[in-house]
C-alpha cells in the first residue's frame, strides 16, 4: 500500500496485492474383520481383509487484486477495487474470473454545520459499499473421469464415470450494503448496516440421461438465490467511575434467504428440500389434520392429513404431499454481553446468547417413538390429538415428521468470566 497527498485536501492510498493457497488432503485406509487370537492386532493379521483405498484431494487457488482510495478532508473517502482468481477447480474452458468491487464512506459528523448536534451525536459516520464475491467447486466435479473396471480374466479395463463440465465457474454473489457508524451522548455507539445479495451461478447436480453414455449426476451453473437482513451491534457505558464501571453490549442480526431459481432440477425427496419460492434447504414433511381419537384408550383413528401446499380438503397420508414447515436457518440471532469492571483489576464477564425463527429434527425423540418407547406411548393422555395421530405406525410409514421437527429457537449463557490482573 502507497498512501501520498496528492493536495492538502486530497490523499491517495494505492494497494495491490496478491494470494496463493493450496489445499491437501490425503486419506488411507485399511480394514479387516475377525482377529483370529488374543494378541493380534494388525489389520493384515484379521481372518477377513477389507478393501484398502487410498484418496488424495489437491486444491490451489490464485488470486490478485488491486484498490486505489480517496480521501477529501480526512471525512470522505471514494474506493474502487478489483479482485482476479483462478482455481484448479474451474472447468477447464475458464481461466479466470473478476470480482469488481466499490464504496463510499462520509464522516459526516467532521462537517461545520454538525456543530450543534455534535453534544448529542458525537460522531457520525455513513457508509455504502457494492461487491462481488465467488464460490468455488467442489475439487474434481469438472473433470470427465473413468472407473477403474477390470475385466473377467484379471486385465485391466475402465468403464465411464463422470461427464465433468469444462464451462463450471464459480457461483457468484453480489451484495450491497448500507450503513452507519455513531456515537451518542458519549456513551452510547451503534454500528448498523442493511445488506441485500443475490447468487447467480449457483452449483447445482442434474440427472443425465443414461443414452449419453455417462450415467449419474453433471454439476452445472443454474440456480439462483437470495438474501437480505440487518446486523446491528451496541456499546452502552451506563456507569462510569474510578473504581467502578458497567458496560452493556450486544449485537443482533437477520437473515432471510430465498431460492429465485432451480434450473429445471427436481426438488427431490427427504424433509430437507430446495424449492423454488423457499427457503434453501428448508423442511417439508405431511402435516396432520385431523383424527379422532378415544376418551378412554387414547386410542386415535380417521387420521387424515393436509393434502399439500396448495391446500385442499384433507386426505389420507399416503396420498398427501409435503408442505413447508420451517427453515434450517436462524431468522434472528445475537448475543448481550455484560462487563464489570472493578478498581484497576478486577472484570467481570458474561454473555447471553440466542436464536430465533428456525426449526430442527428432534431425532432422539423419532427413534424412541419408532421403537414404541418414547413418553407419548406410555401416557397419552399428556399430548394432543394430532402429535398421536402423528406417531400412529401408519403416519409415520406414510412420512409424517411434523411431530418431530420442532422449533430451535433458544436463549443460552453462553459464558461467564472473572479476570484479575497480579
Amino acid at each position: 500500500t502507497a498512501t501520498f497527498a496528492i493536495t492538502p485536501a486530497l490523499s491517495s492510498a494505492s494497494s495491490v496485492g496478491g494470494q496463493w493457497v493450496r489445499k491437501q488432503l490425503k486419506t488411507s485406509t485399511l480394514s479387516g474383520q475377525r482377529f483370529p487370537a488374543p494378541g493380534v492386532e494388525t489389520v493384515s493379521g484379521t481372518t477377513v481383509a477389507g478393501t484398502p483405498t487410498q484418496e488424495l484431494i489437491v486444491n490451489t487457488t490464485m488470486g490478485v487484486y488491486g484498490q486505489q482510495q480517496f480521501g477529501w478532508n480526512d471525512r470522505l473517502f471514494l474506493t474502487a477495487g478489483l479482485r482476479v482468481d483462478n482455481n484448479s477447480a474451474f472447468g477447464e474452458d475458464l481461466d479466470w474470473v473478476t470480482y469488481p468491487k466499490v464504496s463510499a464512506a462520509w464522516v459526516i459528523s467532521e462537517e461545520s454545520f454538525w456543530s450543534g448536534f455534535s453534544n448529542i451525536v458525537n460522531t457520525l459516520k455513513l457508509r455504502t459499499a457494492y461487491g462481488q464475491s465467488g464460490q468455488q467447486p467442489n475439487a474434481f466435479v469438472a473433470l470427465r473421469t473413468v472407473v477403474n473396471a477390470p475385466r473377467a480374466n484379471g486385465l485391466p479395463g475402465v468403464t465411464p464415470g463422470s461427464l465433468g463440465n469444462p464451462d463450471l465457474k464459480p457461483e457468484r454473489g453480489t451484495e450491497w450494503e448500507a450503513g452507519f457508524e455513531a456515537a451518542l451522548f458519549d456513551r452510547l455507539s451503534l454500528d448498523f448496516t442493511y445488506y441485500t445479495r443475490r447468487t447467480k451461478d449457483a452449483i447445482l447436480t442434474r440427472q443425465l440421461a443414461p443414452s449419453g453414455g455417462f450415467a449419474g449426476d453433471q454439476t452445472v451453473n443454474i440456480g439462483e438465490t437470495s438474501n437480505s437482513g440487518v446486523e446491528l451491534q451496541a456499546q452502552f457505558r451506563a456507569i462510569t467511575l474510578e473504581s467502578f464501571a458497567w458496560e452493556i453490549g450486544g449485537n443482533i442480526s437477520t437473515n432471510k434467504d430465498r431460492i429465485e431459481d432451480m434450473g429445471g432440477v427436481p426438488t427431490g425427496a427427504g424433509s430437507l428440500r430446495n424449492v423454488e419460492g423457499y427457503p434453501i434447504q428448508g423442511w417439508w414433511t405431511k402435516r396432520i389434520a385431523s383424527a379422532t381419537r378415544d376418551p378412554v384408550t387414547h386410542a386415535v383413528s380417521n387420521i387424515l392429513c393436509v393434502a399439500g401446499p396448495s391446500g385442499g380438503a384433507p386426505v389420507a397420508c399416503a396420498q398427501a404431499l409435503p408442505i413447508f414447515v420451517g427453515t434450517q436457518t436462524p431468522k434472528v440471532l445475537g448475543n448481550v454481553t455484560s462487563t464489570f469492571s472493578i478498581g484497576q483489576r478486577l472484570t467481570l464477564y458474561g454473555m447471553v446468547d440466542f436464536k430465533r425463527g428456525h426449526r430442527v429434527l428432534n431425532a432422539n425423540v423419532a427413534n424412541a417413538c419408532a421403537f414404541g418407547v418414547c413418553e407419548a406411548r406410555h401416557y397419552p393422555e399428556r399430548y394432543s390429538t394430532e402429535y398421536l395421530a402423528g406417531i400412529a405406525p401408519s403416519s409415520t410409514t406414510a412420512g409424517v415428521l411434523d411431530q418431530f421437527i420442532e422449533d430451535g429457537s433458544f436463549v443460552k449463557l453462553r459464558e461467564i468470566s472473572a479476570t484479575y490482573r497480579l
